[in-house]
């Protein structure tokens, strides 16, 4: 394989500058000047990736909250999801999470999602009348969804009822169909550890709910929607496969969730801190060791793969952690380690805190029952008594940098940790064309956490990115990497807490064979000109 780049690398001796920008080295004395190796990627280049590489899953119970209603969408969501349609997103929205195995259809119901709850906050069902459906018609052009079935409630009628009601009002909108969410978390006494159990009943399902839409959803399955948890029942795809699960041809893609951390309990989150969060090479072995073999036994057989649902920290995050910059540099590094093995989507989850999840977990609703938004949301969509005013989170811009990384089609491999720099603080992404040959892009992530009011100096690395021709860098930054304020964390000079950008663009320049400079607690997209 021969890599393009302009000409051989060489180390360079010219520093970056800067363009309608002053000096970010001001009041930064502390410099550390390392050598990235473009040539030499310690993974595959992966597939090109496509427009809907980026996607959100969304609990079905705050889809009002999120969405509003046909008539009266919320436009906070949708400024965000117009800012991805810009960069070329078409994300797959996954209207799942626990709160789909409460689902239930009700055609005379007016309201998109009602939810039945015991007045604090513990949701016993979710209604959902065709409002809930007709609202997929004011997403973007292009956007498609997964139709979400109960399977929780072990009726296949309740089942049929919702699959014919997504099929009725938006069967173009459909790209997959999903039955149930998270089977390892159902009661052990469904299959009683069984796989084959599993697969025998999702099998009749599938195929009954397929004749009763017109054979619409053959062909068009998620499988498996399980967590990395270590449970009972064995059903994530690297189990499902070998027994059969496909053995009618009805999958057409398996998904997994993946979250590594977790609140749910006080052993975990105590775990859940900004430095583990932000430690890349847990996030690999994560990656490795829970979800690619999954990943590896659908692509042995010819399949895709997605992650269906994920984030930080499970049992809707922790404040402190998931509600700061630190969740946005994670967000970068996760979507690009799961890019980088060929993830098909990846679908950031959004919601509130669910009561039933767990006894022991964290987070709660408001006092007065009303939603708790989880703190690594992307926004908190309306005004709350537990989260204040509707805004958006520090995290949202993570999402664009990923979108202008990975456009047009782009190849993603991983790069060596350069000499000088901690491999758990560091981690770099070459983007290639689509042919596999030039790299592009970059993306760099500097993930040794910065707090406010440190007493050490910011660091910044110079990181020597060999011989090329100039290059543009736009840069993902906050004060701190615990920086809590949306307005203070900005892409490319822009913040958006309130939705629209704030600000004008800001695109720095880099002359022929310069450095590029990456402060701790920050991330750059490098285009190469």
């Amino acid at each position: 394989m021969v890599f393009e780049r302009g000409s051989e690398v060489k180390p360079s001796t010219e520093s970056l500058t800067t363009s309608r920008r002053s000096d970010i080295h001001n009041g930064m004395p502390h410099h550390e000047t390392v050598v990235l190796d473009l040539t030499s990627p310690s993974s595959p280049i992966s597939k090109p990736h496509t427009p809907n590489f980026l996607s959100y899953s969304f609990e079905p119970a705050f889809w009002t909250e999120f969405f509003g209603e046909p008539s009266s969408p919320r436009n906070l969501t949708f400024t965000l999801l117009n800012h991805l349609h810009e960069r070329g997103v078409r994300p797959i929205i996954r209207p799942g999470g626990i709160t789909m195995d409460s689902m239930i259809y009700n055609a005379s119901q007016s309201a998109s999602v009602v939810r039945t709850e015991n007045g604090k906050g513990g949701i016993y069902r979710t209604t959902v009348g065709p409002n809930f459906y007709r609202q997929w018609s004011n997403f973007p052009s292009g956007t498609k969804f997964t139709a979400p079935l109960n399977f929780g409630n072990a009726s296949i009628t309740i089942a049929i009822e919702l699959a014919r009601a997504a099929f009725s009002l938006q069967r173009d909108k459909i790209l997959f169909y999903e039955l149930g969410n998270e089977p390892t978390n159902y009661p052990s006494s469904r299959w009683r550890g069984s796989t084959e159990a599993y697969i025998a009943e999702w099998l009749r399902y599938t195929g009954n709910i397929g004749v009763s839409i017109s054979s619409h959803s053959v062909g068009k399955w998620w499988a498996s929607s399980a967590t990395t948890d270590n449970t009972s029942l064995k059903v994530r795809p690297a189990d499902l496969i070998p027994l059969g699960i496909n053995r009618t041809g009805n999958v057409a893609q398996y998904s997994i969730h993946s979250y590594a951390f977790a609140t749910c309990d006080p052993a975990r989150e105590r775990r859940a801190t900004i430095e583990n969060i932000l430690n890349h090479t847990d996030l690999v072995r994560y990656a490795d060791t829970e979800i690619y073999p999954s990943a590896r036994a659908a692509m042995n057989v010819n399949a895709t793969w997605a992650i269906g649902e994920f984030n930080s920290i499970a049992c809707s995050g922790k404040p402190g952690v998931s509600d700061t910059f630190a969740q946005a540099l994670w967000t970068v590094d996760v979507e690009l380690i799961y890019a980088v093995r060929n993830a098909s989507s990846v679908h950031l989850h959004q919601g509130a805190t669910l009561v039933f999840q767990s006894n022991q977990q964290l987070n709660t609703p408001g006092d007065d029952g009303t939603p708790g938004f989880s703190s690594y949301s992307l926004l908190y969509p309306v005004d709350s008594s537990k989260r204040g005013k509707a805004r958006v989170l520090p995290v949202f811009v993570s999402q664009l940098l990923v979108a202008e990384a990975l456009k047009d089609g782009g190849r993603i491999a991983a790069l060596q940790t350069p000499s000088g720099v901690k491999v758990n603080e560091f981690s770099g992404y070459a983007i290639f064309d689509k042919e596999g040959r030039k790299v592009i892009r970059l993306v760099i992530l500097n993930m040794k956490p910065y707090y406010k009011g440190g007493s050490a100096p910011r660091r910044t690395v110079d990181v020597d990115i060999g011989a090329h021709q100039g290059a543009t860098v736009k840069r993902m930054t906050a004060p701190s990497v615990d920086e809590k304020f949306t307005g203070n964390v900005t892409w490319a000079g822009q913040s958006f807490m309130d939705g629209p950008a704030v600000g004008e663009v800001v695109v720095e320049d880099v002359p022929v064979n310069g450095k590029v400079a990456v402060r701790d607690s920050e991330a750059v997209l490098v285009i190469f000109k």
